[in-house]
């Protein structure tokens, strides 16, 4: 279930309340489309319910709020102005009725609004928009997923910065390296890849994935020379996305068994994890038809990058079907050599799908701490120079620094003790916004602005890491 973009999201919802306010006579702040301030957002909203209040009857204003509730990702706030629009005559409330419904793992009430939908267009003459469809699909995908959720343990979930899930990924050196999107583009050329890559322990291949001419996320591979230098750089096959999206590639050690995610056909909304092999024939390297993982890797939410670990026996992979703001939960589980599905009329089913709590997947003598202190591995050590690693930095010339001991430079240890200092402030800065999340979560709406303020102190945290971590790369390899 894929949400707008932060400056998408804010252009949208001002615009909702905007052009409300123009249709029922009330005020809505003049904010440039785009030069809104932070806290435009929850201005809009606001005013949106400024408007319902005044007109707590109008289909229209109620759509509005629901609708804008709804990309924000406050589904539980959509819900009663959304099902206020509906029976006041709204016939597109039932679109997001329907997706509400998708989120709540309910098909068959999924399937009510949609029939709903359909009726109310067709009695009005209007036609049935690409969009119904879509849901119809997804609610007959959701139905099919509930019958076959896999039964696994899930030993803990961690909650961390979305654009920086992947280093909470624990790996051995054999399940082979993530890769953060600036070592491609080191590799194969300025702005090769935007989104997090995949290299397996010889260093032999390089997979990432990269926007093709129309905008849409393909994956990509490319062999990796002994001199560190790409070869054969291209897409992989096109039809993986299978009309969308496709990114977060992920190899098996036995070079055949490809994880990756993808959001077109198939996907029960957002992106979904997909499995495909590939087999080097004599027409070149073929991909087989991808499969859907199905539940409770996935949801009607964004979830991707899954890695197993064979060496450690552990598994890994994100979701932000905890809508959590600027963050995803990471989740660590116990793959299994063969799949054992929950039964059909197992009370926890939607609970196990849904991943309620992990404590319900695990079996009652799991000593869960135990398990992960016993199996997780050592953070890396790197060369003969010893110590223990306290970060990873790719230097996109094949080697990978993981101890300050591992720079030549002065200048470039300096600023790596920089970088690091940079990176704590903006753990301790993420705690702090997750907590007033919290409060707003628990009712506290005086924070709002606070929390606005503070994702923009995050993004601009961000821009100066990365600025950091490149005067680092350039001071070394001078």
């Amino acid at each position: 279930m894929q949400y707008l973009s932060t400056a998408t999201l804010r252009h949208t919802i001002v615009r909702l309340a905007a052009a409300t306010a123009i249709v029922l006579g009330g005020f809505m702040p003049a904010f440039a489309a785009d030069e809104q301030p932070a806290d435009s957002v929850e201005a809009a909203i606001e005013s949106l319910r400024a408007a319902v209040r005044r007109s707590p009857r109008s289909a229209d204003a109620n759509l509005r709020l629901g609708s804008a509730l709804f990309e924000a990702g406050r589904l539980e706030e959509a819900r009663e102005p959304l099902a206020t629009a509906a029976r006041r005559g709204a016939t597109d409330a039932y679109g997001f009725l329907a997706r509400l419904a998708l989120a709540d793992y309910d098909p068959d009430a999924a399937s009510e609004h949609l029939d709903s939908w359909r009726s109310r267009l067709s009695r009005n003459r209007r036609p049935v928009p690409d969009k119904l469809e879509a849901l119809g699909t997804q609610t007959v995908q959701m139905r099919n997923m509930l019958a076959r959720v896999e039964r696994i343990e899930i030993l803990d979930s961690i909650v961390v910065p979305r654009t920086e899930f992947f280093a909470a990924y624990r790996l051995s050196s054999q399940a082979g390296r993530i890769l953060p999107a600036d070592a491609v583009d080191r590799r194969i050329g300025a702005d090769a890849a935007t989104l997090p890559a995949y290299m397996p322990e010889n260093g032999s291949e390089l997979l990432w994935a990269a926007t093709d001419s129309a905008g849409v996320y393909e994956l990509y591979g490319a062999d990796i020379l002994d001199d560190g230098t790409p070869d054969g750089a291209g897409p992989l096959d096109s039809a993986l996305g299978q009309g969308g999206n496709a990114a977060y590639p992920f190899l098996m050690p036995d070079g055949m068994t490809l994880y990756f995610a993808a959001d077109g056909e198939g996907s029960l909304g957002g992106y979904d994890i997909f499995m495909t092999r590939r087999d080097d024939g004599d027409n070149g390297t073929e991909y087989f038809q991808p499969q859907n993982v199905g539940m409770p890797y996935n949801s009607p939410f964004d979830d991707y990058m899954l890695a197993i670990d064979e060496v450690s026996g552990l598994g890994w992979w994100a979701t932000d079907r905890n809508q959590i703001a600027d963050s995803v939960t990471v989740y660590v589980f116990v793959p299994s050599a063969m799949r054992i599905n929950v039964a059909a009329d197992d009370p926890d089913l939607k609970s196990l799908a849904r991943i309620d709590n992990i404590a319900l997947t695990q079996r009652p003598d799991t000593d869960a701490a135990a398990v992960l202190s016993e199996r997780m591995p050592a953070r890396r050590e790197h060369g003969t120079r010893g110590g223990t690693t306290s970060f990873v930095l790719d230097m996109g010339d094949g080697r990978v620094f993981t101890s300050l001991d591992d720079f030549s430079n002065p200048q470039a240890r300096s600023a790596m003790v920089e970088l690091l200092s940079a990176e704590a402030a903006l753990r301790r800065h993420l705690e702090k916004v997750d907590k007033l999340r919290g409060r707003y979560a628990g009712g506290d709406r005086s924070v709002a602005s606070e929390i606005l303020s503070g994702e923009a102190e995050s993004a601009r945290m961000r821009r100066d890491i990365a600025s950091a971590r490149n005067r680092v790369i350039r001071s070394e390899l001078r």
